[in-house]
């Protein structure tokens, strides 16, 4: 997020830390917290996704996907809780506490808030680019190999070894038990 510097979102009286969003100290705790757990984490990913040839067997290439695919949506997910805690206290900081900020806190603060909801869509996004890497991962190791059911039955292989099948049920079909 924004707002790691010495002014944001923090406000000192007397040596002691005020959160400026309704001066409820969880906002800052939570938004920091996430956005600090999300960007170490993001360095994990980015170091996997460098040794990614490297990873030659099918399943942990699997675990590693459903892993990415995994964290990604549960942090999207914490970010729309983000969003909406940080907008809430945002709505209930007072006039009067607004009107005495510096127009840069005001601006830091109402950045935060862009950016959580910014993270919450490209989260999302990356969601779903691990999810389609995932379906990519199976298809591979099934032998489908990108297989698609409208190219018919003749695909690229040539036709059916054995002709088509044109009997129809009623014809000269004779049960066995009769005499």
């Amino acid at each position: 997020s924004s707002g790691i510097n010495a002014e944001w979102p923090l406000r000192r009286d007397n040596q002691a830390n005020v959160c400026e969003y309704n001066h409820k100290q969880g906002a800052c705790n939570y938004t920091v917290g996430i956005a600090v757990i999300a960007f170490f984490a993001g360095l994990g990913f980015l170091a996997v996704t460098y040794f990614w040839e490297q990873i030659s067997n099918t399943v942990t290439r699997k675990y590693v996907v459903f892993g990415d695919m995994s964290f990604y949506a549960f942090w999207a997910f914490l970010f729309f809780v983000d969003f909406c805690f940080i907008t809430d206290m945002w709505r209930k900081t007072p006039d009067a506490t607004k009107t005495l900020m510096s127009a840069m806190t005001k601006s830091n603060l109402q950045f935060t808030i862009v950016c959580s909801l910014v993270c919450i869509f490209l989260l999302a996004l990356q969601a779903y680019m691990a999810y389609k890497q995932l379906n990519e991962i199976q298809n591979d190791a099934s032998g489908l190999g990108g297989y698609n059911d409208t190219a018919g039955f003749a695909g690229s292989y040539g036709g059916a070894p054995f002709p088509p099948h044109t009997e129809t049920a009623g014809g000269n079909y004779q049960s066995p038990y009769a005499s």
